[in-house]
Order: C-alpha cells, then structure tokens, then sequence
C-alpha cells in the first residue's frame, strides 16, 4: 500500500513539474557537415490537461528559447484528455511552442 502511495505521489507531484535541460555534446558518425555543430532540443510529454496549470509549460517553451535551437523535436503526450477542453489548452500552450531555426518535427505519443 506504502509503494501505491508513494507511487502515486511521484506521478501527480513529480513528474509533473520535471523540466530538465541537459546538454550534451554527442558525436554522430557521418553527420553531414552543415549539421556538426547545431543544436538540438527534444521536448516530450507536455500533458496539457486540466491536473496542473498549463502556464507552467508556457515557462518552460519560454526557457527552451534561451537556447536559440536549431532543430526541436515534440516526442509525443500533448495532451491528457478529459473533455473538449484540452482541445482550446492545447491552442493557447502551442503558440508559445518553440521552433528550431532550421527545422521542427513532432510525433504523436500513446496519449495523443
């Protein structure tokens, strides 16, 4: 019962709140030459949804800006859907969803 609840806890009060920007150099084996050097940022499960308020994402597509990426890639999970609602959510977070100055791409994730 102690590790449903702590489960749980982490699941509503950690995770969701978890915004994490690590950089990392990585060397990829024949990367072509116009790519060496750029940036990438991969933003995933963003959960608009009616558990939290969405303005924190909002915050967080404001400091992945900082970055000045090069290509941004949306990995899924836009959305926890519970009604029509997050539909207009998802609208408002989205304008402020950063963009790669030479490219962006998403996919959908298994909430979506």
């Amino acid at each position: 019962m102690g590790a449903g609840i702590l489960g749980a806890a982490y699941a509503y009060q950690i995770e969701f709140f978890w915004l994490e920007f690590v950089r990392k150099k990585m060397l990829i084996r024949n990367l072509p030459a116009h790519l060496t050097g750029k940036s990438l940022i991969q933003i995933s499960d963003i959960h608009v949804g009616n558990r939290f308020d969405y303005r924190y994402i909002i915050d967080a597509f404001k400091k992945a800006r900082q970055f000045k990426p090069d290509v941004v890639v949306y990995t899924g999970d836009y959305a926890s859907y519970e009604n029509q609602e997050q539909f207009g959510q998802l609208e408002v977070v989205v304008k402020y969803a950063e963009k790669g100055r030479r490219g962006t791409a998403g996919i959908l994730g298994n909430h979506d």
